[in-house]
C-alpha cells in the first residue's frame, strides 16, 4: 500500500514528490465498483481485454489502479506495471489478475487520467460492450523506450512510445489525460 510519507522521505525532489501525492490519491473507485462496470474477455487489440458491462457515462470514474509502489530498479519485466513518478512504479501483486492487468492501450483512448491520480474517467460516452482503452504513453517517461502499436484507431501513432519521447504537439495533446508528474 502507497505511504505518503515514505514516499516523502525517499524522494528528496519537492516537486516530484508533489505530483506523486497528486497522482496516487486514495482508492476514488473500489475494485467491486469497477468489477460492476467492467469484464475481462478476448480482444482484437491484443489478447484479452476490458469491457464495459453497461453504458458510461463521460467523466465517470471506472477505475482506480491498485498495487504495490516500488523503485524503477526493483521492476521486473515480467510484472503488470504503470510508471506514476520519474523513478516509481505501480506493481500488481504477484499472482493477481486485477482487471487493470488486462486494459489495452489505444492512440484513441475512450479512458484517462482526467485528474492527474491513478483513476481512469471516461473520456466520451463508452457503449456496453465497448473496449475500454487507455493511452499507455500518459503514464510513462522513460527515454527510448517504446513498442509497436497494434490498437489499430484511425489516428494510431503507429508505436507506443513514452511520453517524453513524443513531439511537443502529441504532448500537449495528451497533457489533460496524463498522470500528475507529467503534467509538470
Amino acid at each position: 500500500m502507497y505511504d505518503e510519507h515514505e514516499a516523502a522521505r525517499d524522494s528528496g525532489d519537492d516537486e516530484a514528490e508533489a505530483a506523486l501525492r497528486r497522482s496516487l490519491s486514495p482508492r476514488a473507485v473500489s475494485p467491486g465498483r469497477s468489477r460492476q462496470l467492467l469484464e475481462v474477455r478476448g480482444s482484437e487489440v491484443h489478447g484479452r481485454g476490458v469491457y464495459a458491462r453497461s453504458d458510461i457515462a463521460p467523466g465517470e470514474p471506472v477505475l482506480t489502479f491498485g498495487g504495490m509502489l516500488v523503485a524503477a530498479a526493483t521492476v521486473a519485466e515480467d510484472l503488470y506495471a504503470m510508471q506514476v513518478g520519474p523513478a516509481l512504479w505501480l506493481v500488481s501483486r504477484p499472482g493477481s489478475e486485477d482487471i487493470e492487468d488486462f486494459m489495452n492501450h489505444g492512440c484513441e483512448p475512450n479512458l484517462g487520467f482526467v485528474d492527474g491520480s491513478v483513476t481512469l474517467h471516461a473520456l466520451r460516452p463508452i457503449r456496453a460492450g465497448e473496449e475500454v482503452l487507455w493511452d499507455y504513453s500518459t503514464s510513462m517517461c522513460e527515454p527510448g523506450w517504446s513498442v509497436p502499436c497494434a490498437c489499430g484507431a484511425p489516428g494510431c501513432r503507429g508505436r507506443i512510445a513514452s511520453f517524453c519521447d513524443l513531439s511537443p504537439g502529441a504532448q500537449a495533446r495528451l497533457r489533460p489525460h496524463a498522470l500528475a508528474y507529467l503534467r509538470e
